[in-house]
Formats: structure tokens, sequence, C-alpha cells
């Protein structure tokens, strides 16, 4: 009994420990940046999560209005909402959105790499003069901002894609390709025609986009990053239900073969989905110029470098175009798509190869096949692409190319 009067005590010291006076303004004086003169406070900047949901929090334009007065750009990002050509799991027409929402903790101001870049030193004199009086030489000789060098990058939104007619569908994105690259380019002493980055969007909306970059390039290279070939002759996938089936997802290289879109100086990597014919498939492909890197090559052709190697080798020094599916990846880094392989490439190694790449004459690219509703509660599928357009992105402004 002695005890209780104790008890009390303490029972009144924690009611009283607990009492919390708050400062007026939660803490923040007047001299701190959310207020400013007046007590008023900044609603335009400084927040990467608000206003409209763009890539990497780039500027959004209106790209397809092909008049004379349009705003001019380098380097385009253009979303693929489409998804009906899929012969696995639906979803990847929610892809661009996907990818956007993966990239919002991506910033320009913020973009600065700890992997690539060249060394103050080594860069031109006109680069040097533009990066030390913006950052000071000290600063500007540290890494690498591709949103902060010669190239001007926005963001178009999606191209508007039927999902009712897949033929409709296609030649709207290729439309709509061919007037986002038909503009003159901003910096045209780098390179004069806007290069795009799609961000799809079942794999089938690279076809539109390589009969678009063949109106203004040429043929070109593919580095097919995927984990199925994707060159299947048409009456063995979908051709056998009709005509219009036979034009799908693991078709598109066939076709874009078949039109002369490519040069027979591809390559795939990743690879490691079955076959549907035991010899049939590979023979064809071959025939559609492809040379093929499986995943687990990746642990007998010198890991990372190797697989670099073999790929700058094989496309040599013609105009390339990268098209990443996201199952290229390992299901554990990328649950979030129709057709998941198991066996895949690590997040890690696929960006390492990418980066790699530096030096290629990159002419057009896109990131494929992210179907959202998959994904896990972290988002990693949405994460990981967005990084892979930003490091494609950056290939890009390392290399401009002119016709």
């Amino acid at each position: 009994m002695a005890s209780l009067p104790l008890a009390l005590v303490l029972f009144a010291f924690s009611i009283a420990a607990r009492e919390i006076v708050f400062p007026p303004v939660a803490g923040i004086n007047a001299h701190h940046t959310p207020i400013g003169e007046n007590n008023d406070v900044d609603i335009l900047s400084g927040s990467a999560f608000s206003g409209l949901t763009t890539f990497a929090n780039l500027p959004y334009i209106t790209c397809f209005d092909d008049g004379s007065d349009a705003e001019k750009y380098d380097i385009a990002i253009l979303g693929a909402p489409f998804d009906t050509s899929v012969t696995g799991r639906p979803g990847a027409r929610f892809g661009p959105g996907g990818i956007r929402r993966g990239s919002q903790r991506i910033t320009p101001l913020d973009g600065w790499s700890v992997y690539t870049g060249k060394p103050f030193s080594q860069r031109s004199k006109v680069d040097q003069m533009r990066l030390g009086s913006l950052f000071g030489a000290e600063s500007a000789g540290k890494g690498e901002n591709s949103f902060l060098d010669w190239a001007k990058i926005v963001d178009c939104g999606d191209a508007p894609l039927t999902f009712l007619d897949n033929t409709v569908a296609l030649r709207q994105l290729e439309k709509a390709h061919k007037v986002v690259s038909g503009r003159t380019a901003n910096t045209t002493d780098k390179s004069p025609i806007p290069r795009i980055i799609t961000l799809g969007g079942d794999h089938t909306t690279t076809l539109a986009a390589l009969r678009s970059t063949h109106t203004r390039w040429g043929p070109v290279s593919v580095i097919h990053f995927d984990s199925h070939i994707d060159t299947w002759d048409p009456n063995v996938l979908g051709g056998d239900v009709s005509h219009y089936a036979g034009v799908n997802h693991g078709t598109f290289l066939h076709l874009a073969h078949e039109e002369g879109l490519i040069r027979n100086t591809s390559i795939h990597a990743g690879i490691r989905a079955p076959l549907v014919r035991r010899t049939g498939d590979m023979r064809n492909d071959i025939r559609c110029g492809f040379e093929t890197i499986k995943a687990r090559d990746i642990d007998k052709e010198g890991g990372v470098d190797g697989v670099i190697r073999k790929l700058k080798e094989r496309v040599g020094d013609s105009k390339v175009y990268i098209s990443v599916d996201i199952d290229v990846l390992d299901p554990a880094f990328a649950p979030a798509t129709g057709t998941a392989e198991v066996g895949g490439w690590t997040s890690r190694e696929l960006l390492s190869i990418l980066d790699g790449l530096v030096g290629l004459r990159l002419i057009g690219a896109d990131v494929v096949e992210v179907a959202p509703i998959y994904d896990n509660p972290g988002e990693t599928t949405v994460l990981v692409a967005a990084e892979v357009a930003h490091s494609l992105l950056t290939l890009m402004v390392q290399n401009p190319v002119k016709p």
C-alpha cells in the first residue's frame, strides 16, 4: 500500500511529460525556403510529385501538331498505350503511365550519375565553357547529367491509339512517330533529327517505330533485349488464326525484316524462352539477320564486359535501334510483364550493359511490355523500367547522330 502514492506521482509525471507545445508555423521560420515574403509559400517548385506526371519531371509539350511554329526539342519521350497483340497477359497499355510513375524520383537537377561521364578535362572546349559557367569547373567534372547536357528533352505524352483495331492503332503510332521526329531539332549542329524513346506498350509497337525510323535514317541494326526471339514466322504464331492475328508481339521482327527495315547485323540479348519449333525458329531467326546472346551466356562470355563487346562487334558503326522488353530481366526484378520467363538477368547487369554501349549511333529506342497491374507493392518493375529509359536517354545524349 505504501507504493500507491509513488505510483500516483509517476502517473501524474508521465502525463505532464507527454504534453507538447507546438511552435506557430510547425517549426519553420520565415527565412526558410517554404515561407517567403509576407508569410507566403511557394507552390511552383520543389516537389517531384506535383502537376502532371511526366517522365523524370521533364517539361510536357504537345508534339502531335506538325505546325511550323511548334516548339523544338532534340529527344522526345513518347508513350504507346497498346496491348492488344499479346499472346500472354494483357495490361501493357498502362505501361507508359507506370514507367512515368516509376521515374518521379528522377529530376533534371538531381540527375547526376555516379557511373557515367567524361572527366571535365576530356570534354570539348564548348562543353567546358557551358558546364563551367553553370556549375563551376570543379563540380562540372564530376559525373554526368544527361538532362543538363546539350539536348533539349521533353515528354510528348501518349500517342492517341484506338484499342478496337490493331491495324489502325499501329498506323496511328507510326504517324505519331513520324510527326514527332519530323520537326527540326532544337540543336541542329549536334543532331538535326529529333530522336524518340518510346514507353510501351506491347512489343508490337516497335514495328511502328522501326517503320518511322526507316523514313528518317534508313535500315538500322536492332539490339533486342528480350527473353523471346520475336522473329517467329506469322504462319507459325498467329497467322494460322488469321492474317490480322499474324501481326503480334512475337512476329514483329520477322515483319520488320520482310519490310527491309532492319539490317542483317542485328542481335538478341538475354534470350531464354522456349521455341515453337525444334530448329525451324532459329533458322528463320538467322535469316532475319540476328545473332543471339542467351541469358546464361553472361556466365560464359566474360560477364557483362563480354556481352558489351559482342553487342558492339555485331552492330559495328551502323545506325542502331535498341529495344528493351522488360522481361529480359528475371521476374524477381521485373514481375510486371505479360510473358515472364525465369532465369533472366538482374537489373544491375542490364543497366551495366546499357551504360557500356556508349559510342553507338543510337537513333531510336524503347522499353516495352511493362504491365503495372502485376507489379509488387514496391513497384520494382516500373522503377527499373524508368532507369532503363534513363540509360537509353543518356546513350543518345552521349553521342549525337547525323544522317
